[in-house]
Formats: C-alpha cells, structure tokens, sequence
C-alpha cells in the first residue's frame, strides 16, 4: 500500500503500534495463566495419585469402601477424566465407573498400554504426562497389591491411574483474561484518538504550510518566505528551505548566462536574463511566445533540434549558433536539460545559453598557434627519435659488452677452477692442498666478483626481473644460516638460534634474491665480526611488514662510516684489515630489496657491533611454499667436489656395470679440451671424441653415432644453435642428447638453449659433480644398437 500522506501514514502507524503492544500483553498474559494453569494441574493429579496408592498400600485394599468412596470424592471433580486402579495383568481393580470393573486396561485407558505401563510397573515414583497439545494430563504410579496365602512377602504390583482434561478449564481461563482486558484495550483506543490529534495539529499542518513554499520556489516565485516555528526537526527544516530559497535566488542572479524554460514546442515559460543586451527581445515579451516567432529560421531550428534530442536523451549539450542581438553578432553555445512535471504532467526543458564570442575569437588565434607549434612539434619528435635510437644503441652495445665481458672471462676461469679441483682431488700432500686451495679461493672470489658485477648492471639497466610471492621467513633464515655455518665455524663466531615465530609468517619476496641478501649480511657479519664473536637474527612480525635484523658484535660503524655503506666497491677498511670481499654485496642488496618494496639499512655505534636490517611487506597468502629446486633447507650443500668424491667408488662401481659410453666434445678451447679430456678420463667406460670446430663435429657425429654431445655455444663459422639445428635435421643423430657447456650466463640463455633442443644447461666454470651427473644421467642403461 502506498501512503503518501503523513496524516494518514502517522495515525494508523500509532493505531498498529498500540494494537501489537495490546496483543502481545494480552498474548504474554495468557500464557502465563496457562503454564499457571498446568503447574495446578499437575501437583494436583500427582497428589491424587499419591492419595490412592498410600490408601492401598496401607492395607486397604483395591476394593475397599474407603478406596471407592476416594476414587468418588477425586473423579466428582469436574476436569477429572478417568481414575482408574489396575492389577499386575491390567484388569480394572476399581474406577469411577462400576461398569469398567472387571475390564482390561486397553477397553478402558489405551493410552496406557506400551512401554510407559511397563515403566510405571517397575517404578515406584509417579509418573506424569501431558498431551501436547496440553488438553489432557494424567499421572500414573505403581503400588503392591495384598499378599496372596502362599506369599510372605507381594512381588505383584498394581497401578493407580488418574487422568485430567483441561479443555474447560483452559478455555474458561482465556474467556476470563480477554474480558478483563477490555478496559486496557480501550483505554489504548482513546490515547490513540488523543495522539492522532495531536499529530494533525503540531506535525501534519505544518508540514503542509512547508509543502506549501516548496510548490511556490518550484513556479520560481522566490518572494514567499517560508514559515517558521513547531517542533525543532520541523523548524530546522524550514530554515533549511528557506536557506536554500535565498542561495537559488542570489545563484540565479550571479549566473552570467542566460536561462530559459520552454516547452516542447520552443514556448517561453520562463525567462531569467542579468545581461538583457544579449537577449534578442525584452525578457518579458518573450513569454507566451515561441522561438520560431522571435529567432531567425537558422536559430530557432537549431534551438528546436535540441529541445527534440532532449527531449528522447535527458540533456543535450554544446550546440552553437551565431545570433544578432542589441550587443551585436554574437555567438552562444546552449546545453538543454528535460525536467520533468510534477504529477505526470508534460514536461518542459530548462535551456542555459552562453556567450562564446571571445572563444570563437581565441579559438581562430589558437589554430594559428597550433599549426607553428605542430611545426617545431614535428622537428622536435624528429630530434628526440634519434636520441631515443642512440639510446637504444648504447643500451644494446652495453648489454652485448656485458655477455661478451662475462664470456671472455668465464673461459679462463672454466680451465682455473676446473683443473683446480681436479689438482685438489689428486693432492697428497698438505702443502700441496693448501697451495691448491689458495687458487680455488681465488677463482671463486674473481667468480663471485663477476657474478655481482653482471646482476649489478642487470639492476641498473632494467634487465632483472624477479618474482614475488610469499616466502616463509623462519625456513628462509634456517636455509641461510646454515650455508653459512661453515664460514662462521672457520671463523670462530657462534651463530644463535632463530626464534619462533607464529605459523604463516611470510613477506612478499623473490626467494632466490631474498636468500642472496640474507647470506650477503651474515657473510659480513661474520667476517666484520670480532674473534670468537657472535652473530644472531631477529625477527619482527608487525602488522603490515616483516623486519629482519642480523646483529654482530664487531667493531660498529661510525656516522661517516654508515653514510658510504651501500655504495658499489665501497669497503671501508676492509682492505687494512685483508677482509676478502669486493665491495659489491651491500650496493647489490639495496638495489635488490628497493625491487621487492622493501628497505634495508643499518643501525650501530662504534665498538657496541652492527645490526643491518631489511624490512619487507608481510604476505597474508596462506599458501605454502617450498624450498628452491636443489636446495635442502637447514643443510648446508657440499662442496661439488666433497660431493662427487665421497660417493666416487660408488659412481665407479655402478658405471663399471655400465654399457660403454662414446662422449664427442665439440669445443674450440684447447684447455677446455684438455679438462674434459681429463674429468671423464677418470670415469669408467667412456670414450671421449674431441672436434675443436663445428663442421667437424657434425661430421663425426653422423659417423660415429656417440651416444652424447658436449657442444659449446660460441665456435667459430657457425654457433652451437645452428650447430644443433643440423644435428636434429640429420636423421642419424636426430636422438642423440646434447649438453650445452657454455660461458654464456646471462638472463634467459638458459631457456633458450632448452628451447632449441639441449638436454641441459652448464654454465663455465664447470661444476665438476654437475657435469659427471648430467653425463651418467644420460649414458645408456642397455647395450647401444650402434656406436664404438
């Protein structure tokens, strides 16, 4: 139902709200006297039937004149509705009726039989029950019947049975409540009479006095003031109009354009106009009459054509025309706005016409300007377009450099640490180690060096990219804290435990490079550290960020100190002290952590140690995340050659049982021949065929059919992905698996050569255990059909 009116939404509002409150007392009231009701009931008939079993458990008997005259006095009241005495076979002992005795139970009470009778026969307590729908209640408890000649002690028990219907009772109980709630009831209907008066009097009437001045500032006749008085809600609302009637009226004389209501045949309904000048006709003779009658054809077209599209569309803006008016010729641009009438009545459309002249004029000059401007744009572009190409030259020439640096400078190494570790697998005597750790140190500090320098450039010329996601941070620093464990044993610094921390802490990270920066912190912390120092990681779960502390107890960090941390080949004093290093890390991490959002930084004294810090933002990502492929979180790896030698004998004793192997190694190298003439030399079975240019390990590789390749990626003539190309073409080595053994290490080479076809990717310096797994991961498990 739709009211639209207070006066009648209010009345019958408060006539519903006295109404249910009525009910609902009413309703409450009678369930109270009925649970009243029922609680008599029920102490009454347990007291009946407490009655008759104390009779004929004091010897009367079932039958006795004092039992009978009981059941009489208990079944003449009017809501007793059975009284019944039974035996142990339910034959009716006694009852209100003579005719029921001598009967069996299921004649007379059958809702007596079943399992409640059984219950009550072993019980000695009442028992009661009520219907559910509370007509009837009844009560029933056992008794011994008089013993029998042979008896000294009844095992027979008998029942006493009463039962009650309310049905009277209750409805004479509801009768009596409703009648005596009539004077309430009544007394509600004259306070709602008294209320309605009341709210017609201080609310409705002068809500219609307010409806009143609206209807008036809806004609536009901004002279009827809006009454005031009444209740405070009534009367800040009246103020409220009566604000808004004073800023329309002051808005509609500020505005500098013009304002007209028409209909929808261009008829003036209104006009509002603070610069008549630019009115074709006084303001006031316009009304009544349409624009057909006081505009030039082209005009009053162009004004009609927008009244008809808004007229469909709602609003319709930016029309222009040209007009003479006592100003001049002038141009306006009007916007055409539907309004709707009130009570379904036509609608009529609110036109706003502006004065554009001395845009139309700046318009024309701006064209002008623009054509010049396009000229120098046009030059301009031109000149830019070949800086954007000579940066983009200059970045390729530098990306070129850096793979070429990295290449020409992993070869040598490759024949350093390789040797190197074959020489450190052949050495007896403890000089002789010694010397030979001394160059693998070495080597692996220049590699270190070279690897940073590449991910630095990376970083800074936009080339890295890295992948985030939640990365659990108590496993991370476990993961970390134990590859560095070695380095801080070999140092004398004790390394505590990492704290506990609440399951699911995890900050959003690239987890490679994450790691790369946590070992750089505890690799200067332990070696900026004291001797016998210590070095410990704290962990802070704040709301929206993870903070990691790695706290040593070194020599601190003066102010002038801390402000040159961070800065590529900055060491300090690390180079008086003979801190092996390269000045690379710290700078590295910056750049990495300013990647993934986060920030890193230091805070220490002088002589009190160091705490560098990097703090991330926490991931809610509830997923689990698993430890980087190959690595084994909480242990440190092995050194490539620890690993490969203490399994040696048993590599050895599995590829004796081996079908013999035949490896060609296209390399134009000479020393990267000779160590990988030497590394599988060593192994048991293999044959090694060396080809120093490619053409001729193509031709080898159709004769000889080996059953793997070695090829490197930049030979001579031709590189190794034509190389490989070649060999998937040729139907004779279509299947033999290639490994690629390159010192191309840059971003996505990788993925390239797996996308070419090579079996795997080993980058130089040769990880020695790596190449012999990927060489016996790929030798025949069963005589070869062909080869030597």
């Amino acid at each position: 139902m739709n009211i639209r009116s207070l006066r009648v939404f209010l009345p019958l509002a408060l006539l519903a709200l006295m109404l249910l409150t009525g009910a609902v007392s009413v309703v409450l009231s009678l369930q109270q006297q009925q649970r009243h009701l029922t609680e008599e009931a029920r102490l009454s008939v347990l007291a009946d039937v407490s009655r008759l079993v104390r009779l004929t458990s004091e010897g009367m008997g079932s039958t006795s004149s004092l039992v009978a005259a009981e059941v009489a006095q208990i079944a003449s009241r009017p809501q007793v509705h059975r009284v019944l005495l039974l035996d142990e076979r339910g034959t009716v002992l006694n009852a209100q009726r003579a005719a029921w005795r001598g009967r069996s139970l299921k004649e007379v009470a059958p809702e007596l039989v079943g399992e409640r009778l059984q219950q009550a026969t072993h019980s000695r307590m009442p028992q009661w029950h009520m219907q559910p729908d509370g007509s009837r209640m009844d009560a029933v408890q056992s008794f011994e019947l008089p013993l029998q000649n042979d008896e000294l002690r009844s095992s027979r028990r008998g029942l006493v049975y009463v039962a009650y219907d309310l049905r009277e009772q209750r409805a004479a109980a509801t009768r009596s409540e409703v009648q005596a709630r009539l004077p309430e009831l009544a007394g509600l209907l004259a306070v709602f009479l008294l209320m309605a008066w009341w709210l017609g009097r201080h609310v409705t009437q002068p809500l219609a006095r307010l409806d009143a001045a609206a209807k008036a500032l809806r004609a536009s006749d901004l002279s009827v003031p809006v009454p005031r008085g009444g209740f405070l809600e009534i009367d800040q609302l009246a103020g409220g109009l009566e604000a808004l009637r004073q800023e329309l009226s002051a808005t509609w004389h500020a505005i500098p354009d013009l304002l007209f209501e028409l209909d929808a045949r261009g008829r003036y309904l209104r006009v509002l106009a603070v610069r008549p000048e630019l009115v074709v006709q006084a303001p006031q003779s316009l009304l009544g009459r349409t624009v057909h009658e006081v505009m030039p054809a082209d005009a009053a077209q162009a004004i009609q054509q927008a009244l008809d599209d808004a007229a469909v569309s709602g609003a319709v803006w930016g029309r222009e025309f040209a007009l003479q008016v006592p100003a001049g010729q002038r141009w306006f641009e009007v916007s055409v706005a539907r309004k709707t009438a009130p009570d379904h009545g036509s609608p009529t459309f609110l036109l706003i016409s502006r004065d554009i002249t001395e845009r139309k004029e700046a318009t024309v000059s701006l064209q002008q300007l623009n054509e010049a401007l396009e000229q120098r744009v046009q030059s301009r572009t031109a000149e830019l377009l070949g800086a954007k190409n000579e940066a983009e030259r200059a970045n390729d020439s530098k990306s070129e450099f850096l793979s070429r640096m990295s290449h020409e400078l992993r070869t040598p190494l490759n024949a350093i640490l390789g040797f190197g570790q074959l020489l450190e697998l052949s050495a007896q005597e403890p000089k002789q180690q010694r010397q030979v750790g001394h160059i693998l140190s070495a080597g692996k500090h220049l590699l270190s060096l070279i690897n940073e320098i590449l991910d630095l450039s990376r970083v800074e010329s936009g080339q890295m990219t890295l992948s985030l996601e939640p990365v659990p941070v108590a496993e991370l620093v476990e993961e970390s804290l134990a590859l560095v464990r070695p380095l801080a044993e070999s140092h004398g610094i004790q390394l505590a435990p990492v704290p506990t921390l609440p399951s699911g802490s995890r900050v959003r990270a690239d987890r490679t490079r994450l790691r790369q920066v946590l070992i750089n912190l505890l690799s200067n912390g332990i070696k900026y550290n004291r001797q016998g120092g210590a070095l410990s990681v704290h962990i802070e779960v704040q709301a929206d960020t993870v903070r990691l502390g790695v706290q040593d107890s070194g020599m601190g960090l003066s102010a002038e100190q801390q402000a040159r941390l961070f800065t590529p080949f900055e060491r300090l004093d690390a180079d008086d002290r003979q801190i092996e290093g390269t000045g690379i890390g710290l700078a590295l991490s910056k750049r990495l952590v300013d990647m993934m959002g986060g920030h890193i930084g230091v805070d220490s004294e002088p002589g009190q140690g160091s705490t560098f810090w990097v703090q991330l933002p926490r991931s809610e990502d509830g997923a689990v995340i698993s430890g980087a492929p190959g690595d084994t979180p909480g242990n440190a790896p092995q050194h490539p050659l620890t690993a490969w030698g203490s399994n040696a004998h048993l590599q050895h004793a599995q590829a004796a049982q081996r079908p013999d192997c035949t490896v060609l190694c296209v390399e134009d190298n000479e020393l990267n021949l000779q160590l990988i003439d030497h590394l599988l030399g060593r192994q048991p079975g293999i044959h090694l065929l060396c080809a120093s240019e490619p053409r001729q390990g193509l031709r080898m590789a159709h004769e000889l059919r080996p059953h793997i390749i070695l090829l490197d990626i930049n030979l001579p003539e031709m590189d190794g992905y034509e190389v490989i190309a070649r060999l998937r073409s040729d139907p004779a080595t279509a299947t033999i698996p290639v490994l690629a053994v390159t010192a191309n290490a840059m971003p996505g080479d990788a993925a390239r050569a797996r996308s070419a076809g090579f079996a795997s990717y080993i980058t130089k310096p040769i990880n020695v255990a790596t190449l012999l797994a990927e060489v016996e991961r790929l030798r025949p498990a069963a005589p070869p059909a062909a080869g030597l």
